[in-house]
């Protein structure tokens, strides 16, 4: 028989079930009421007890059912590492004790002292026996240790016993070798006394020797350098490269003359003019040779019309800033260039003008990768890095790509 018109049809499913929470699992478990539709289908088991054992007992119940035990392992259960507790509330209360009162420091240190009075001590490996050494006896005849430690127990380090009569402890230290005091004031910590070696060897147990000193009046051996050979003259024959170059040998690939300060002035603006001519120079060095503005002025033209020049190196000479800005400035024309040395200058410090220029120059050019001058100023050292490593980075990708 077909429901009146009026009344809907009862639902599919519950609207519980419609509605249900994603958190729920989350929430305190809440007994259904008494009132609920015969119709639901709620699930007839939580955590594997039955609903009738809920429906009449609320969680102050379930409380007052615990034993005094189970209500304090419960009360325990905290996690000590959820930071949304405050720190008293992250373990349990352990001050069960009731207070003894007030601060007393006689009593504190009496009780200190019954209880260590109390307390058994350490066993020891060798035990106590008065009048008798512990350890290995020194013979001071033979300068060595005259009886050799039983198998099985412990080598003692000390060969004396610190609590007999202090005669016999002054005895021993007079008959000492002074080998073993300096090793004991090395082990005290006596380094006013001892050099820097013979402390450091008795701080790590070895041995003094004659290199370090067995006395206390050990010198210490002063360091002996090593005999470094000179560095040879520069033997470069200039006239002959002055020839070649005008005759643009294809072997002469580089020219060096550096710390040639006796070659004339002349000579070496003939050399640079001589090296305009050639096609085939890659590394030119004048470091060191006492050259100024007026021999070094070649050297523009040598970069602007040199297409193979790769480096060039005019460091501790007598050139100005603004020549060597002017000589960057060049390196634009053929972009050939790719290491430029020009520091240990007269003029120490560039000024910030030059400085700018410098660094323009160097940010315009693409072929640059090292460059060796001193930069005053912050702002030019980390331009002129950043512009020297995209360099780089644009060299080492041209070289994968062609490969």
């Amino acid at each position: 028989m077909e429901p009146p018109a009026s009344q809907p049809p009862p639902p599919m499913f519950p609207r519980s079930r419609l509605y249900h929470s994603y958190y729920s699992e989350e929430k305190t478990f809440s007994a259904p009421s008494a009132n609920t539709q015969q119709g639901s289908q709620l699930p007839s088991k939580v955590y594997n007890k039955g609903l009738k054992d809920l429906e009449d007992n609320d969680i102050e119940g379930l409380l007052s059912k615990l034993s005094i035990d189970e209500l304090e392992d419960l009360n325990n259960d905290f996690d000590p590492d959820n930071s949304m507790l405050p720190p008293s509330q992250r373990c349990r209360d352990q001050t069960e004790k009731e207070p003894t009162g007030p601060y007393k420091r006689d009593n504190l240190l009496k009780f200190l002292e019954d209880k260590a009075k109390t307390e058994k001590d350490w066993d020891d490996v060798c035990p106590y026996t008065p009048g008798i050494k512990r350890g290995k006896v020194y013979d001071s005849d033979s300068g060595r240790n005259s009886e050799e430690p039983e198998s099985g127990k412990m080598e003692m380090p000390i060969e004396i016993d610190l609590d007999d009569d202090e005669e016999e402890l002054e005895c021993a230290l007079v008959s000492a070798p002074e080998k073993d005091l300096v090793d004991l004031a090395g082990i005290l910590g006596m380094h006013n006394v001892l050099n820097q070696p013979q402390y450091y060897n008795a701080l790590k147990g070895k041995t003094q020797d004659e290199t370090t000193g067995t006395t206390f009046n050990g010198i210490i051996q002063s360091y002996v350098p090593k005999i470094v050979p000179d560095e040879p003259d520069n033997n470069t024959d200039v006239e002959t490269c002055i020839n070649r170059l005008r005759e643009d040998d294809a072997d002469l690939k580089e020219v060096n003359i550096n710390n040639m300060k006796r070659l004339s002035k002349e000579r070496i603006r003939t050399l640079i003019e001589a090296a305009c001519n050639s096609k085939h120079i890659e590394k030119f060095s004048l470091a060191n040779t006492a050259i100024s503005d007026s021999e070094a002025r070649g050297l523009i033209e040598l970069i602007e019309t040199s297409p193979s020049l790769r480096v060039l190196n005019v460091e501790s000479n007598f050139l100005t800033p603004e020549l060597l800005a002017r000589l960057l400035r060049s390196t634009l024309v053929t972009q050939s260039i790719v290491e430029f040395k020009a520091d240990n200058q007269r003029q120490s410090v560039l000024g910030n003008q030059i400085e700018m220029d410098m660094m323009m120059a160097i940010e315009e050019n693409e072929s640059l990768l090292r460059v060796g001058i001193s930069f005053a100023s912050m702002e030019a050292r980390h331009r002129v890095s950043e512009a020297l490593e995209r360099n780089y980075e644009r060299g080492s990708f041209f070289f994968r790509f062609f490969l």
